[in-house]
């Protein structure tokens, strides 16, 4: 499958317990049905790589493929809760928080994602779901 066939795809550190229990929760909570989840090591994400430059490194961001363009840190958070059609919507206010504020609060919680959570298990449910993409 071509990365170029793919609308949305959010790229995440698959390693990160907190970044797979987002995932998890995106897939579960999506209601336009159409994101899908991908591990920074992905082919999908080398392909995006060589396509763009300046990428983010997915193992200290969120990444958001989606139309063409890329989303990270608190502007993918956003944009995927607005993707997602359901109440998490909401979230799109925080658009009228400053970039720079959104980002620093993003950042704070990113250099300590490792330690919020410890059940490994989100993991292998993730794995395991379709719209996980390799």
């Amino acid at each position: 499958m071509q990365i170029d066939s793919l609308k949305t795809i959010v790229f995440i550190d698959d390693e990160c317990i907190f970044c797979n229990y987002w995932g998890n929760f995106i897939l579960k909570n999506d209601q336009s049905n159409s994101i899908l989840i991908s591990p920074a090591n992905s082919s999908f994400f080398k392909e995006i790589q060589n396509k763009y430059t300046l990428l983010p490194d997915p193992k200290e961001t969120i990444i958001l493929f989606h139309n063409n363009d890329i989303f990270e840190k608190s502007n993918a958070v956003i944009k995927i809760a607005r993707l997602m059609k359901n109440w998490h919507s909401i979230i799109i206010i925080g658009y009228i928080i400053p970039k720079i504020i959104r980002d620093f609060l993003y950042d704070i919680i990113a250099k300590n994602r490792k330690s919020l959570m410890t059940d490994s298990c989100v993991i292998d449910e993730l794995k395991k779901r379709d719209k996980y993409i390799l």
